[in-house]
């Protein structure tokens, strides 16, 4: 999700700068419970307006 604040404060959810592929790799150093969402909306542009499924793969 890519929100842009000006210099009043004022935020607006804008496109994303990520493309398909992108990725974060998180290390835990302790056990976790984690929720993950990809924001599935499709009224604004925070999914470039057509939201898809996401990926995780987890290590141990």
């Amino acid at each position: 999700m890519n929100v842009e604040v000006d210099g009043n404060g004022t935020m607006e959810i804008r496109e994303p700068t990520s493309v398909p592929g992108d990725y974060y790799d998180l290390r835990a150093e302790m056990d976790l419970l984690i929720g993950i969402s990809n924001c599935p909306q499709e009224r604004n542009p925070c999914n470039g307006w057509n939201p898809t499924p996401m990926g995780v793969i987890i290590y141990q």
